[in-house]
């Protein structure tokens, strides 16, 4: 059943309102780690982010993609949840080897098992919404990531700034999100859900995702190769300037992948009855809109940019500033190569889904390090750019070419 307009418009703001603010204070908390706990908290948060979130991703194994564009419910709620459930050991027993593997000091690693289990936490509230979107509850959605939002960042806060003991803080902020996931979410799910599972089923799921889920881990890997390749270059007090300004890449692909998660199920219905003009109108309108949002971004940056930042790091962060418009844009053109990409995944396009994403990884990995070296720091931006403008057009050109071959199969059938 397909949503009316003003269903998705509705379904599209609560979801939007909800995650942008979630994610706004966990974005909030990566700046007051340092205010309130000192740059040596800031960076071992810093280290255990960016280790977690490849886990993240796994025990996540893009199964959200899929699992609301199966509109024909070839799948039960009980498979999605224990396909989550192994994803999510399997995400513990690859970081335990990691942990291994690298031999970080014991504070850093016991760090990085208590927030293993926040980015679990995280999961599960994935998969949530995902049932939420099946039986349209948007609004759960907003308030569910409002109410974690502000509870997650207060503990945080609070502990961190009375403690000073980043390990106790990082314990108490997991410990409040799986509360209310217990207490909010599966309370609002218990009564809709259908548990049943079939573990063919669940076999079934972890193959079809498995190149979702390597989908999912490109854009985490684009994050590391940049950052790794800007202090390897210029050292790790450069890359705090550089992370500070380029988080909002993090920030704008987090606001348009909520929307675009809401848009999934209805571009699967329309692929299915065949409407293409219609599928064309969504993807111009939605492109249209990122555009519109980089130009107001921009003018936004240019006359706030400074006092902003200002205020959030310090007076030190403006001779970086050059760095923002950049990042906008690559924020944007990113925002289109993952719509694009959603719009081959509600196809179920999957294989060439991650051929494509390849492109730009392997073309940023070979770029980056002579585009550093003529540009400096922008030449990280200028390589992740092109790469990115590179997997738009062989995405774009993907779907023209399935659109086009939908159009041609319908008129010989008329």
């Amino acid at each position: 059943m397909i949503e009316s307009n003003s269903e998705v418009k509705n379904s599209i703001i609560y979801n939007t309102v909800g995650t942008f603010f979630y994610f706004f204070c966990q974005w909030a908390i990566t700046v007051l780690v340092v205010k309130l706990g000192g740059y040596s908290n800031g960076g071992i948060l810093s280290i255990t982010i960016s280790m977690t979130n490849i886990f993240y991703m796994i025990s996540m194994y893009g199964a959200r993609s899929f699992q609301v564009s199966d509109i024909k419910g070839e799948y039960q709620d009980g498979d999605y949840f224990l396909l989550r459930v192994v994803t999510s050991i399997f995400s513990l027993i690859f970081l335990g080897f990691s942990l291994l593997f690298f031999k970080y000091e014991i504070t850093i690693q016991l760090c990085m098992i208590v927030y293993i289990f926040f980015k679990l936490g995280e999961s599960a509230t994935d998969l949530n919404f995902g049932f939420f979107q099946k039986y349209n509850c948007y609004k759960e959605i907003g308030i569910s990531y409002i109410i974690k939002g502000i509870s997650t960042l207060l503990i945080f806060s609070v502990t961190l700034y009375f403690s000073q003991n980043l390990l106790l803080t990082l314990f108490l902020e997991t410990l409040i999100l799986w509360f209310f996931i217990i207490m909010y979410d599966f309370r609002k799910l218990k009564n809709k859900l259908n548990l049943k599972i079939k573990k063919e089923r669940v076999l079934s799921l972890l193959k079809i995702c498995f190149l979702l889920m390597l989908y999912t881990l490109i854009l985490p890997y684009l994050n590391f190769i940049t950052r790794y390749q800007v202090e390897k270059f210029f050292g790790t007090e450069k890359l705090g300037y550089y992370s500070a300004i380029t988080m909002v890449i993090v920030v704008i692909s987090t606001l348009f992948g909520s929307i675009f998660v809401i848009i999934i199920p209805k571009i699967s219905s329309m692929h299915k009855e065949n409407k293409i003009k219609e599928i064309i109108k969504i993807i111009l309108k939605v492109n249209f809109a990122i555009i519109v949002f980089t130009i107001i971004s921009i003018i936004g940056s240019i006359l706030l940019g400074k006092v902003v930042f200002s205020i959030l790091f310090t007076k030190s962060i403006e001779k970086y500033m050059y760095l923002l418009i950049p990042t906008i844009i690559t924020s944007s053109v990113l925002a289109i190569l993952n719509y694009l990409s959603t719009i081959l995944i509600s196809f179920h396009d999957l294989k060439f889904v991650l051929i494509a994403n390849l492109i730009p990884a392997v073309f940023c990995t070979i770029t980056i390090k002579i585009f550093i070296q003529q540009y400096e720091m922008l030449g990280s931006l200028y390589s992740l750019i092109i790469s990115l403008v590179l997997g738009i057009l062989v995405v774009g050109v993907r779907i023209f070419y399935l659109l086009k071959k939908d159009e041609t199969c319908l008129k010989i059938k008329q």
